[in-house]
């Protein structure tokens, strides 16, 4: 997270230098300074391309700077653009102290509805702030986006004021309402945090194993079952008595289909059945001709309690023209899958929100899983290709899905093959976790909790004003460009006057 939190703290020298610069030039900086940034947050994804596609690290450095000059640089650009030309309009202090947060909000929604790219929005460095970030039940992360946004700006306001000599009194007034409004919102959400527990109803023990075990890009028979063995002795290792009502295995746990498995199938209903526990795990599911990234629930009593088919995949990862495996690992290692439609909500104790890997950043589809009826989130994820497990991604990711819980005020527990797995209650408290890389399982007691929050009811509904504010100032500065302006009136004088005018010349 270290990264990802420090280069959001440059905004505000990319707003200095945008102020003083032409709109063409600040797309430039702009540009320049979100390539760099998305390097920064994420150099490790390079590695990781570079081993799953089994390509050298100068092709997948070069293609991931490809991606980042679409999906970040030109976004970046936009949003400096955009700031230099509402500094130039020379508006009131409080119109720009609002347009720019706006417009900044804008962009990161274009970036991750529109291009597809959420991973390490502004508002998710402040993961920790555990008082800032409970506006997410209203406005999402793309409100604590915006708060941040508004703290930099008017840092900057404030810096310029004492810059330009206009004195201290006008740099406090730069201050002096975001710090109200960012420190109300603290207070309010520090109270909303603190008044009490989580709560909830039905509340059981679950279980989450975590095993180490490292990924393998072709999934051989030996692999597939030293993956099965290990979590099968984290399982066996959690107690049978007053044990965990549901056990939750990551993404990819097991690699093997089930449907041509029936002692594996076997196994695994006989484990659910002597721990008296739902288990849930991640495999390759195979269907009406088609492969699916699922997540299957083994009832206690040993029968299926339905599937979960991953909807959102990877592209060239998981689907598109680079997803094929190599021809000799064809049937054994999946990559082409097919995108699932259903609300993943399946039956446990408590109906279950189900998101497979990065699914949990999209908060839309997780807040449709709730709406559906889910009281509980569970996230399985397979971090390992990423980083191994160890480093920035599986904290960066860990950290991003601590907003699900908030934005939708339910209990999130999270598997992953090598970390970061854990259990994050309604408010965004990291309640347990296992350590990345580390070999275990963790137990917590959690709650299934029924209201729907504002953000849960009414989605991006900030954003969308943040949009209409933006859109309404193009529109008026579009309009006020193409007004033809009135010519200037030429200054007549009376006839007598002109006439009295020339006997005095005389």
């Amino acid at each position: 997270m270290a990264r990802m939190t420090s280069s959001a703290r440059l905004r505000a020298p990319l707003m200095l230098v945008v102020r003083t610069a032409s709109p063409r030039h600040a797309f430039a900086w702009g540009a320049l300074y979100g390539f760099t940034a998305a390097w920064t947050a994420t150099w490790w994804l390079a590695q990781a391309v570079a081993r799953y596609f089994a390509a050298g690290i100068l092709p997948a450095a070069l293609a991931m700077s490809a991606a980042y000059g679409v999906a970040v640089a030109a976004t970046f650009g936009l949003f400096a653009a955009g700031a230099a030309l509402v500094v130039a309009r020379r508006g009131t202090l409080s119109r720009r102290l609002v347009t720019v947060p706006a417009l900044w909000t804008a962009v990161e929604v274009l970036r991750a509805r529109v291009l597809g790219q959420p991973w390490a929005l502004l508002g998710y460095t402040q993961h920790a702030q555990i008082g800032l970030i409970q506006v997410a039940a209203v406005t999402g992360v793309y409100g604590v986006s915006f708060l941040v946004a508004l703290g930099n700006a008017a840092i900057v306001e404030a810096l310029v004021a004492l810059r330009e000599g206009r004195g201290r009194r006008e740099a406090g007034a730069a201050l002096a309402v975001p710090a109200a409004v960012i420190g109300g919102v603290w207070l309010i959400g520090m109270a909303r945090a603190l008044a009490g527990p989580a709560g909830g109803f039905a509340a059981q023990p679950v279980a989450v194993v975590q095993t180490g075990v490292p990924p393998a890009f072709h999934w051989t028979r030996a692999y597939a079952e030293q993956q099965l063995m290990a979590h099968v002795r984290a399982t066996e290792a959690l107690p049978i008595e007053r044990g965990p009502a549901l056990i939750i295995w990551p993404e990819n746990a097991l690699t093997l289909y089930l449907e041509n498995e029936p002692l594996v199938a076997r196994q695994l209903a006989r484990l659910a059945t002597r721990h008296r526990a739902d288990l849930l795990f991640g495999r390759p599911r195979y269907a009406d001709g088609h492969t699916f990234n699922s997540a299957t629930l083994l009832r206690a009593s040993g029968e299926s309690g339905g599937h979960y088919d991953k909807q959102r995949l990877v592209l060239f990862a998981e689907a598109g023209p680079l997803a094929a495996p190599p021809p000799e690992a064809a049937n054994d290692s999946p990559r082409d899958f097919t995108a699932g439609t259903a609300p993943g909500v399946l039956q446990s104790f408590v109906p279950l929100g189900v998101s497979i890997c990065h699914e949990i950043l999209y908060p839309d589809l997780i807040g449709r899983a709730v709406a559906a009826g889910a009281s509980l989130l569970v996230n399985i994820s397979n971090d390992g290709w990423l980083d191994g497990g160890y480093g920035a991604a599986s904290r960066q990711h860990f950290a991003m899905a601590v907003f699900r819980a908030v934005e939708t005020r339910r209990y999130l527990v999270r598997a992953a093959t090598t970390g970061i797995s854990g259990i994050v209650d309604p408010f965004g408290r990291v309640v347990e976790t296992v350590a990345p890389g580390a070999v275990g399982a963790v137990t917590g007691v959690v709650a299934a909790r029924g209201e729907l929050t504002p953000y849960v009811r009414f989605g991006d509904a900030f954003a969308l004003l943040c949009i209409l504010h933006i859109a309404a100032l193009i529109a008026t500065t579009l309009t006020s460009a193409r007004t033809p302006r009135a010519p200037e009136a030429v200054p007549t004088f009376p006839q007598d006057t002109a006439v009295d005018t020339k006997r005095h010349a005389a």
